[in-house]
């Protein structure tokens, strides 16, 4: 999957990044600062009295906010500004790199949690204070002309970090403060002494990873299951607390700069943020991102406001306490018998990270690390994450270099590019000079050539570009099928409005030991059957507000929801009656619960969402459309020659072209509507 109007730098100023999530810069700036005006005012609302200075400080913070908000009141895009945009690189002159997404602490958190209960919080706010302060006091009057077209971006660029800042580390205290002021009564440890935590959806050629990867929490280990291996946490250096810090490291809007582009961005990746397993010492041995490991993020999330009566509008509590309650992370801490910390910066890891993949130069030396803003610009981790599995097929080989991945990019802005992959490692190299091998192996061919070892050379070199992507594309594709058929399944077939791919795809299914949820887009994820008896899921409740039934919800002995189906689009009869089949075929119990409707932004389950798109469909079409084209040119120049050669060139380039053409039909096919 790649978005050809993505700029092929990689962000790493505030302007950059502001760009980077599309849309008006100057509406995305806006919404940043009314979130962080929200998360401040709800911290005020909250806050005890005796926390006097610190009310001082979120005082002067919300009048910061404030007069942010009444400066770009107004904002519009000038056509000098919307021209400045449409460049394919943005350069923000004197703009301060901002070398990390979220701060890591060059010193371990102490190991007493009441000298400091929130890590780095008492440094991060004060600066956070001074930066909106700042900020303000540059914008001009909302009355006043732009000064030119990179003025008002880089104000607004700033505007926006200075904001997400602020709304980051008034949630992360907003949850400190609930949980002291409400404590929960603690968990009991889970009788079967496990807790497992399984993978968001996947789709194919990823989706055995959506069942095979999981988070396995026993009594004195943590062991991570991902494509990479299996990891275990705890067996050389024992686990002392869990350190959960928001945002995450790299951020999401980052994901598609990935040199390997193996991952697509997640609903709530920065607002959940991620969880450390963090040693006596206080280094980090290892963190797993939270949206990782959720099926559907906004609905689990927003259980507790939907199902709590009376409950506070509270974003904090419902994505950072609520949050680790309904995804099992509170449950594994108490597998582990160790506490719960919050930050606001990550700790520093225990080992050194692997640096950065780079390619070597002549001699065998590694080319030195390129600075930020040029073509080969990826920065070195800072966080040991460890994720489930890519979303997508990764690029593979040399392909996979920081530099080749910046020309990648830039070349899809443009109508001829060559790209074929994502494909195998060899495919760099294979792509390079396959079009002069069309036109030699051709034309060689045809003109009493054909017996020479390099025009048989060249002819091999072209078969293999254009078979080599889909060959590579059908091995994945097989890899990934799996030969378990289950013995229940439920599919909600075709209604008014919704798509063919809807239609076809979308399914619940039991297999005896796990029930799986299948998505328009193929993505699909896995969830613990009846057998697990902490996580798994044991029941299937309607969910019912004052207007009636909703959705549908899959839920664990705890009433957490661990999926949610809502029923226009799953029941679209309202009978249901073959979904009660299948309840029963799977053990589950039935019944209703009262709860308010959730109306996620982005759901991989739903019709044309954006989580829905994200997946791999084979190679890039445009690179063998070209490598079809140059067969087209060369066969007319061989009619006089050997016939063979110009059948052997309209073969390649029906194998080029077709597939494609084929493709394309099927993906419009299934975004069609249904009667």
């Amino acid at each position: 999957m790649s978005d050809a109007s993505m700029r092929p730098a990689r962000p790493h100023t505030a302007t950059q990044l502001l760009l980077a999530r599309g849309g008006d810069p100057f509406e995305e700036a806006g919404s940043s600062v009314s979130r962080a005006h929200r998360s401040v005012a709800e911290l005020l609302a909250f806050l005890p009295p005796q926390h006097q200075g610190l009310r001082q400080l979120l005082v002067r913070l919300t009048d910061g906010l404030t007069r942010t908000q009444e400066r770009m009141s107004g904002w519009a895009l000038t056509d000098i500004e919307t021209r400045t945009l449409a460049m394919p690189t943005v350069t923000s002159w004197g703009e301060p790199m901002i070398s990390q997404d979220a701060p890591v602490g060059q010193a371990p958190p102490t190991t007493d949690p009441n000298e400091e209960p929130i890590y780095g919080f008492r440094a991060c706010l004060a600066a956070t204070v001074q930066r909106i302060e700042a900020v303000a006091q540059r914008l001009p009057p909302a009355h006043q002309r732009p000064a030119g077209g990179m003025h008002r971006l880089m104000l607004a660029g700033d505007v926006a970090e200075a904001a997400r800042t602020a709304e980051y580390i008034t949630n992360v205290f907003t949850a400190a403060v609930w949980e002291f002021e409400r404590p929960a009564v603690p968990l009991t440890p889970a009788s079967s002494g496990r807790i497992e935590l399984r993978a968001s959806a996947r789709a194919t050629p990823q989706r055995r990873w959506a069942r095979n990867a999981r988070v396995l929490f026993t009594a004195d280990r943590v062991q991570i299951t991902t494509s990479a291996g299996v990891r275990t946490i705890g067996t050389d250096e024992p686990i002392a607390f869990l350190m959960h810090v928001a945002p995450p490291v790299p951020r999401n809007v980052l994901a598609p700069y990935d040199p390997a582009e193996r991952y697509a961005p997640v609903p709530l990746y920065d607002e959940l943020g991620v969880v450390h397993f963090c040693a006596a010492s206080g280094h980090s041995l290892g963190a797993i991102a939270l949206a990782d490991w959720m099926v559907q993020p906004e609905y689990q999330v927003g259980q507790y406001r939907a199902t709590v009566p009376a409950a506070e509008p509270l974003r904090a509590r419902d994505l950072l306490v609520w949050g680790l309650e309904t995804m099992g992370i509170a449950r594994g801490a108490a597998i582990l018998d160790v506490p719960i910390r919050r930050g606001v910066m990550h700790p520093p890891t225990a080992t050194p990270l692997k640096p950065t993949r780079r390619p070597r130069a002549a001699g065998g030396t590694v080319t030195p690390a390129a600075t930020p803003g040029s073509p080969g610009y990826d920065p070195p981790a800072v966080v040991d994450m460890v994720r489930p599995a890519p979303h997508l097929l990764a690029y593979r080989g040399g392909g996979a270099y920081p530099v080749v991945a910046y020309k990648r990019r830039a070349k899809r802005r443009r109508f001829w590019r060559g790209d074929t992959g994502p494909a195998s490692p060899a495919n760099t190299v294979i792509r390079g000079p396959a079009a002069w091998a069309i036109v030699i192996g051709g034309l060689g061919s045809a003109y009493l050539l054909a017996d020479t070892w390099f025009i048989r050379l060249c002819v091999i070199w072209a078969i293999v570009a254009v078979a080599e992507p889909w060959l590579w594309w059908g091995y994945q594709v097989l890899r990934d099928r799996s030969a378990r058929r289950p013995i229940a399944l439920y599919r909600p077939g075709k209604s008014p409005g919704r798509t063919r791919a809807f239609a076809h795809r979308a399914a619940l299914a039991y297999d005896g030991t796990d029930l799986s949820v299948r998505g328009p887009g193929g993505h699909v994820a896995w969830l613990s059957g009846p057998g697990d008896t902490e996580l798994g899921v044991v029941a299937l409740r309607r969910l019912m507000d004052d207007d009636g039934p909703w959705a549908v919800a899959l839920v664990d002995r705890w009433g957490h929801w661990r999926a949610v189906l809502p029923l226009d689009a799953w029941v679209p009869s309202g009978d249901l009656t073959n979904l009660a089949g299948f309840a029963e075929a799977a053990g589950l119990s039935v019944g209703d619960t009262h709860a308010a409707r959730v109306q996620p932004t982005d759901d991989v389950f739903a019709d044309g969402s954006r989580s829905s798109r994200a997946r791999s469909v084979g190679p890039a079409s445009r690179g063998l459309l070209i490598l079809g084209f140059w067969a087209a040119v060369t066969t007319p120049i061989t009619l006089a020659g050997w016939s063979v050669a110009t059948a052997g060139l309209l073969t390649l380039l029906a194998l080029a072209v077709f597939p494609v053409l084929g493709r394309a039909w099927w993906l419009r096919r299934m975004a069609q509507t249904t009667r």
